[in-house]
């Protein structure tokens, strides 16, 4: 049986309550069709192995915030840098190092404010890159 290859990106995004001060965390909600509700918490499908290749925004985001990705919910596999350094126009920023979920995993992603959130909630939204291995 041939293994496929699939490019997805997926929307992250996590809202920070009014008046949390800084460097909180909050899990992030996944979206891999903006048809479907989100979660914030995925499986990996027991055939395929999933690769985090990319981590972009396509703005500056307020608060700024660090991602930390989760597999089986205590397993740290990737901490981002701040993500307003990670304009996807920015050609020098950084971009994570392959991570590998494999099969049945359960991917959860923390996202820590760096910056006191004022009187309002405050959502940012980033966007993920995996490269999807189906048997």
């Amino acid at each position: 049986m041939a293994v496929r290859k699939l490019e997805v990106t997926a929307v992250l995004s996590a809202t920070f309550a009014a008046n949390l001060p800084a460097n909180n965390k909050v899990y992030a909600s996944i979206s891999l069709d903006p048809a479907l509700p989100t979660e914030t918490s995925l499986t990996i499908p027991i055939t395929e192995s999933w690769v985090l290749e990319d981590l972009f925004v396509s703005a500056s985001q307020t608060p700024d915030a660090i991602l930390e990705f989760f597999r089986n919910l205590v397993q740290s596999m990737h901490r981002s840098a701040p993500i307003n350094g990670m304009i996807v126009t920015n050609v020098a920023r950084p971009k994570p190092k392959p991570v590998v979920f494999k099969p049945a995993d359960i991917l959860t992603i923390q996202a820590q404010n760096l910056a006191a959130i004022g009187a309002s909630p405050q959502t940012i939204t980033t966007y993920a890159k995996f490269v999807r291995f189906i048997s």
